[in-house]
């Protein structure tokens, strides 16, 4: 799979458009760089054309003073060389072209945009106790409650970058249902799927896909025993439907280390994983995630 950088410097001048640099810039492997730029105001776009639920990386060097993406602030962090910031295409987010625009320290200006491209996605019909269907009042409450608690999460996330490298995948067994399929229970269509299901038998160990602080170990109605984990700079990982948890909220996990154990705890029809991903409020494709080479943004890694 090819992906494509573009790169922007001065005040605001691109050195190609968006779609100009779609059609004429060497193609690069997925997750590899151009080398840093000469010019002290440099900022790469990775890549430039992403389908909805895709993952951008940011590149600047220094610090940015300021910067958005479509009127959002976007939370840098520093790499070898300057820093860097994660833009998530959340699954409600509709195809164009949307704005980055970036302040340095000295008060240069750069801009940029991201194209955000269609996508389709299938259909799945299930059936569950209708109690997950039809809640009565008093689960109504609690679901309530649940979603202004997880609500409260994407946005609380602290400066700092837990995560290194690359994520590894969560647990053993083949991948179920995609990111984004359009689901339908008892016949009635429901919220979208928000990440992926990965098959794996009772009991089967979850591992934590990078470092970061478990900002949740808590059951919840719809998702069962539920771990998320804060990778800093407002990335989340969450996993779903655990038989058991084996950590607690504030803990600081290492990447790999084991967390819980597959189940089907909350609204399941069998034992899996799901697995989901967030930038801040952003919900993205978890494989977008496990699929990107971030070693090229340590100390030492490749350029």
């Amino acid at each position: 799979m090819l992906s494509r950088v573009a790169e922007w410097t001065g005040i605001g001048a691109r050195r190609n458009a968006p779609r100009i640099a779609r059609r004429r810039l060497a193609a690069l492997a997925l997750g590899a760089l151009l080398p840093p730029a000469a010019n002290a105001h440099s900022l790469k776009v990775f890549p430039v054309a992403v389908p909805i639920g895709g993952l951008v990386l940011v590149r600047v060097d220094g610090e940015p003073r300021k910067a958005t993406f479509d009127g959002r602030p976007l939370q840098f962090f520093a790499i070898a060389g300057g820093s860097a910031a994660l833009i998530g295409i959340d699954l409600d987010r509709r195809a164009g072209s949307y704005p980055i625009e970036i302040e340095s320290a000295d008060g240069t200006r750069l801009k940029a945009a991201v194209e955000v491209e269609p996508r389709e996605f299938p259909e799945e019909r299930l059936t569950v106790p209708q109690t997950y269907v039809e809640p009565d009042a008093r689960t109504l409450r609690r679901i309530a409650r649940e979603q202004r608690l997880l609500a409260g999460l994407w946005t609380t996330s602290p400066p700092q970058r837990y995560w290194s490298g690359s994520f590894v995948r969560p647990t053993q067994g083949p991948a179920g249902s995609p990111f984004g399929l359009r689901r339908f229970f008892n016949g009635e269509p429901r919220s979208p799927h928000a990440g992926i299901d990965f098959r794996a038998p009772q009991g089967t160990p979850v591992l934590a896909a990078n470092r970061g602080r478990i900002a949740l170990a808590q059951a919840l109605f719809f998702t069962g025993n539920t771990v998320v984990i804060d990778h800093g700079c407002g990335l989340f990982t969450v996993y779903v439907h655990l038989s058991k948890m084996a950590v607690r909220r504030g803990v600081l996990v290492e990447k790999a280390q084991p967390i819980g154990n597959v189940g089907m705890t909350g609204r399941a029809t069998g034992p899996h994983l799901h697995f989901a991903a967030r930038i801040g409020e952003a919900r993205i494709d978890p494989a977008a995630l496990l699929d990107r080479d971030f070693e090229h943004l340590e100390p030492g890694g490749p350029s």
